[in-house]
């Protein structure tokens, strides 16, 4: 069975409407053109900064000690379990 709600207040269906409108006007600014004149600004924002740039093939990049180890459990966390296993 479905809950009735609550009839929205004018103050609210003001605002949906309000939103309603902003995101329409957001949404027709998206258009291919746009899209595509945004991918060259990036192209050449990335261009620009090259040589900012890092050069991965020569850094080794790895997320835990190449997920050989686990990061450390913390103080907070480890009681959680102590107390956790004492109640079993």
């Amino acid at each position: 069975m479905k809950k009735k709600l609550a009839e929205e207040t004018e103050r609210t269906l003001k605002a949906r409407n309000k939103l309603k409108k902003r995101l329409g006007l957001i949404e027709d600014k998206v258009t291919d053109a746009a899209l595509e004149k945004k991918t060259d600004e990036i192209h050449r924002w990335i261009s620009k900064h090259a040589n900012d740039r890092v050069v991965l093939k020569k850094k080794s990049i790895s997320l835990f000690d190449s997920n050989k180890n686990a990061a450390k459990m913390s103080s907070k966390l480890q009681k959680m379990a102590d107390a956790l296993d004492k109640d079993r």
